[in-house]
C-alpha cells in the first residue's frame, strides 16, 4: 500500500468514526425527546425544530449571500426535493 493510500484510508476511517459518533448523538437526543409514557415532550420538539428552522435559515441566507445561489434558485431546488417523495406537501421524509 503506498503512502498516499495509507493517508487516504486513515482519513477515510476517521471521517467514518466522526460520523458514528455524531449518529450516536442524534439517537440519544431522540430518545430524549420521548417521554417516559411513549410520548413526546412537546417543548424539547418544539425546541428541536426552532433549532432546525434557524439552522435552515441560516444556510438559505448564506448561499444566497455568497453569491451560490439565489433565492429563487434556492426555492426551486427546495421545490424539486420536496416532489421527490411523491407529495409535494413543503415536508421531507426522516
Amino acid at each position: 500500500m503506498s503512502l498516499i493510500n495509507w493517508i487516504f484510508d486513515a482519513y477515510q476511517h476517521s471521517r467514518i468514526e466522526t460520523a458514528t459518533r455524531e449518529a450516536q448523538s442524534v439517537r440519544r437526543e431522540l430518545s430524549e425527546l420521548r417521554s417516559s409514557g411513549g410520548g413526546h415532550d412537546a417543548a424539547r420538539l418544539e425546541r428541536a425544530l426552532g433549532e432546525l428552522a434557524l439552522a435552515t435559515k441560516t444556510m438559505q441566507r448564506v448561499l444566497v449571500e455568497k453569491g451560490l445561489c439565489t433565492a429563487e434558485e434556492f426555492t426551486s431546488t427546495m421545490r424539486t426535493i420536496d416532489a421527490e417523495d411523491g407529495q409535494v406537501d413543503g415536508q421531507s421524509p426522516i
